[in-house]
């Protein structure tokens, strides 16, 4: 006697449960065939789509199913699971409330609507989700361990310790709690405590390589140097091609002051694999930013007249004039960076070009990098005397050491990041490093040992802007205790003697303010500027002048009119030593 379609069902979802995915869909699609309004059929096939890993063929069988039976709460909460997997997290809440409308004790969905939440950038409301579930169900430890990642994406770490802190209660051997309560521990700059839970991670998981990253960083907190070095060391020995391992190794070097050549080595590696990503993305979106493109242009004109004849950059050189012809636009300080299209031979020629361009070779060591005539001493007491502290030096570099600067500033292909104001980074992690550059940092520190000396060199970059463009640099504090910074282009470049340096207020960025703050909300800091009614000073530019100011004090680029053309473009060199406001 043939079996009815109840009988049939409970046997599809014996094979179900005994992960026989295809016996159970053959025996749904056979009751749907003579019952074609069965919707436990309807959901079990939709499930073990999805269960396959095809979650858009399993949507179509659960929308069946729920409108067959719509008071199913299990349904809507499964449907929420599969618009997840699809990326329409917006709808996937919606089906997880309606499952919640007609289960309010519908754990799991309370959960899950969580986990959606926290993906669309929803951090509170994920939090208040979490919260339902572990009510409802207080030995919920994933439930604590997801409400401790969105308290700490609302940056309440301590808070999400004590979440992380309910999770490993409840299953200790959860590595992720382990590991979110660590971060949020470094965030809260405990940095032994941090090393402690980094621990914890390792124990359980030997073979991941991020907690070794982060307990490296966390050791270079506690200015342990050595071994975080060994733990950055065996991270990317567990992942051998990650550039943020080696930026960590390079960077502890670095403040350890290990073999220049080593460091130079180390910066040159990290470049090579940023600039191998920039060329995959180029070929990718096949635009460029248009003030990069009339810098580069002048910049391969500028090589070409001196000598410097690869085909790479000839080729290049042809192309971005025949960019620049077709895309004529008269930049304003005010315009936003325009991306502009190229076709797949100007890509593939920019590629070749940033990938070979040249790299000029510093000296491994001048016998002096910084001006014997100045009176270093006076410069010292000068410094340490100003209130607030703030003072510059005139003709900072011998003329030696200017000049080389100036070439490898020139010549070198290291101005990889591009800003909205439209100025071009260069970054000591990314190329704008060699012996010299470490050479002059030592010459500071023992010239003006009571503003240097104790301070390690935490940071080095270089910024370098289009002429005529207004500004540069909004309006920031920096995360270190004592910023050098100094100008290495010609004065006749500049239009205007009065202008083109640095202002800086009086007042230091409060303590209590997260790097966002202090750094990237021009509209808050003029706020407090305003409130607390700051002065200010300005410091005009001068060639070989360079400004030395507390790090944690306000400051921004002045107005910018220099003659146009590559070699008249404002270079600026900083220097940033110790440790300041948090970052």
């Amino acid at each position: 006697m043939p079996m009815d379609s109840d009988s049939l069902f409970n046997s599809a979802r014996s094979f179900l449960d005994e992960g026989h995915f295809g016996q159970a869909a053959s025996i749904c699609k056979g009751i749907i065939g003579r019952q074609p309004n069965h919707s436990g059929a309807h959901y079990m096939i939709g499930m073990i789509a999805y269960q396959q890993g095809n979650p858009s063929k399993a949507l179509p069988s659960l929308d069946k199913a729920i409108g067959l039976a719509p008071k199913q709460a299990n349904m809507h909460s499964n449907r929420g699971l599969i618009l997840h997997a699809l990326g329409r997290l917006d709808e996937a809440v919606l089906s997880y409330d309606r499952a919640i409308a007609l289960d309010p004790k519908y754990v799991d969905a309370f959960y899950n609507r969580g986990i959606a939440l926290q993906m669309l950038g929803r951090p509170g409301e994920a939090v208040a989700s979490y919260d339902l579930a572990i009510a409802l169900e207080p030995h919920f430890a994933e439930a604590f361990l997801n409400r401790g990642s969105a308290l700490q994406d609302l940056g309440k770490l301590e808070a999400a310790v004590a979440s992380y802190d309910a999770a490993l209660v409840l299953q200790p051997d959860l590595e992720e709690g382990h590991f979110g309560r660590a971060l949020a521990l470094s965030g809260l700059e405990q940095w032994e405590a941090a090393v402690a839970g980094y621990d914890s991670v390792i124990a359980l998981r030997p073979d991941l390589a991020p907690p070794y990253f982060n307990r490296g960083n966390a050791l270079r907190d506690l200015r342990r140097f050595d071994e975080a070095l060994v733990s950055y060391e065996r991270a990317l020995a567990l992942e051998p091609h990650n550039t943020d391992f080696k930026r960590g190794i390079f960077v502890c070097k670095f403040e350890l002051r290990h073999d220049p050549a080593i460091i130079e080595r180390l910066s040159l590696e990290i470049s090579a694999a940023i600039i191998e990503k920039e060329c995959a993305a180029l070929h990718t979106r096949r635009s460029v930013l248009h003030f990069r493109t009339l810098h580069d242009l002048e910049y391969t004109g500028y090589l070409i007249a001196h000598g410097y004849t690869d085909a790479a950059i000839v080729a290049a050189n042809a192309f971005l004039r025949e960019i620049c012809a077709r895309n004529p636009v008269v930049l304003t300080h005010s315009d936003t960076p325009k991306a502009i299209e190229i076709t797949p031979g100007e890509s593939d020629a920019i590629s070749r070009f940033r990938k070979t361009a040249p790299r000029y070779q510093m000296p491994a060591r001048l016998a002096s990098c910084l001006n014997d005539s100045n009176n270093w001493a006076a410069l010292e007491d000068q410094y340490l005397n100003s209130r607030p502290e703030v003072t510059f030096i005139d003709n900072m570099l011998s003329d030696e050491c200017l000049v080389e600067l100036r070439k490898f500033c020139l010549i070198s292909q290291i101005w990889r990041r591009e800003y909205k104001n439209h100025y071009l980074g260069a970054n000591f992690e990314e190329g704008f490093v060699s012996p010299l550059h470490l050479q002059i940092a030592a010459e500071l520190q023992k010239r003006m040992p009571r503003v240097f000396g104790c301070h390690n060199l935490t940071q080095l970059w270089a910024f370098k802007y289009s002429s005529t463009m207004g500004r540069g640099i909004n309006v920031h504090a920096d995360f270190a205790r004592v910023n050098l910074n100094f100008w290495i282009t010609p004065d006749d470049a500049n239009l205007d003697p009065a202008s083109g340096g640095l202002i800086i207020y009086d007042l230091p960025a409060p303590s209590s303010w997260s790097y966002q703050d202090y750094n990237k909300n021009d509209e808050q800091i003029y706020a407090f500027l305003k409130e607390h009614k700051a002065g200010s000073r300005t410091v005009p530019y001068k060639c070989n002048r360079a400004v030395l100011f507390n790090s944690n004090l306000f400051h921004e680029t002045d107005k910018i009119q220099f003659k146009t053309g590559y070699e008249n473009r404002r270079i600026n060199v900083t220097y940033l030593f110790g440790r300041g406001l948090q970052y």
